[in-house]
């Protein structure tokens, strides 16, 4: 009984360190992305291991070599540099015990998408803003987030076009604006900052008085700090063709108008870049009692 105790001890004494290798299977237990090219992989300690291997392999790519390193057994994370943006990997820890792989687990992750810049921008109104930016690969989507300077506000958007527009803005204001791209990864790094200032609105206000059979005067309310306004004046018949003239006063007489015509007259702000705002439309009907004696001379 003593001999048999003796031929079986190795036996038990593996089998109990194989049991306690099933019990503390290896396992990783989070990969993230803190930028486009690294991912940060973190393990479990595991029993009786003497280091531990990391292979990365792009999904569905044989052409793009691995990525491999071989760490200490004192070690349970990793940050893995050098990676591919917006890519997704196979990430696979193996647990070796000197030269026999004790255990495996397999993840996948995937990188961030790479920066993102803001390729135009244009305040197109007193309260808007439209943007195009550059798209990167393995990008969703795109946040666009939009800072104002004096008055603390904050709009984020989300778009899956390269083009958006942000709109209820407040008039001759300073805004920050950046944007960054996403995927189910997080966010890559923000793009340089663009620095853009809505257009001044329109004067309230806007009147248009007949002072002839062809002339009228246009009168508004002066806008705080404008001093150079813009009338348009464009006949219905002819849209295509506005007449654009500008001022420093709050008022305009204009002539040449034709009889028994319709007539949209604009008036807009006109900032210090020389930009007008959006305007603010009146309809003007030139000489109605002239048309009105002359159609029933037609008739």
């Amino acid at each position: 009984m003593e001999k048999l105790g003796t031929l079986y001890l190795p036996f038990i004494l593996l089998s109990l360190t194989q049991i306690q290798h099933a019990l503390a299977a290896c396992s990783i237990t989070s990969i993230t992305s803190p930028s486009a090219s690294t991912l940060d992989v973190k393990w479990n300690s595991y029993p009786g291991a003497t280091n531990y291997f990391l292979d990365l392999r792009v999904v569905n790519s044989i052409s793009i070599a691995p990525v491999v390193v071989t760490l200490p057994v004192s070690s349970t994370q990793r940050l893995i540099q050098g990676l591919r943006p917006g890519s997704v990997y196979q990430v696979q820890l193996k647990v070796f015990q000197f030269y026999y792989v004790m255990c495996t687990n397999t993840q996948i992750a995937t990188t961030v998408p790479a920066t993102s810049q803001i390729t135009y921008s244009k305040a197109i109104s007193s309260t808007s803003i439209r943007f195009q930016w550059s798209g990167v690969t393995g990008a969703d989507k795109y946040l666009l987030v939009v800072d104002g300077l004096s008055n603390g506000d904050r709009y984020n958007y989300s778009f899956t076009t390269l083009t958006g527009q942000v709109d209820g803005l407040t008039p001759a204001k300073s805004y920050n604006c950046y944007v960054y791209s996403s995927n189910q990864a997080g966010l890559g790094t923000s793009s340089t900052t663009k620095t853009i200032t809505t257009l001044v609105q329109p004067p309230a206000g806007v009147a248009v008085v007949a002072t002839g059979r062809s002339s009228a005067r246009v009168t508004w309310q002066t806008v705080n700090k404008v001093l150079l306004y813009q009338v348009s004046i464009t006949d219905s018949n002819k849209p295509s063709v506005p007449v654009l003239k500008n001022t420093t006063t709050t008022y305009m007489d204009v002539s040449n108008l034709q009889p028994c015509s319709t007539y949209i007259v604009g008036v807009s702000s006109v900032n210090a870049f020389l930009e007008p705002g959006e305007p603010t439309n009146v309809s003007h009907i030139t000489s109605s009692e002239y048309c009105w004696k002359r159609g029933n001379e037609i008739k």
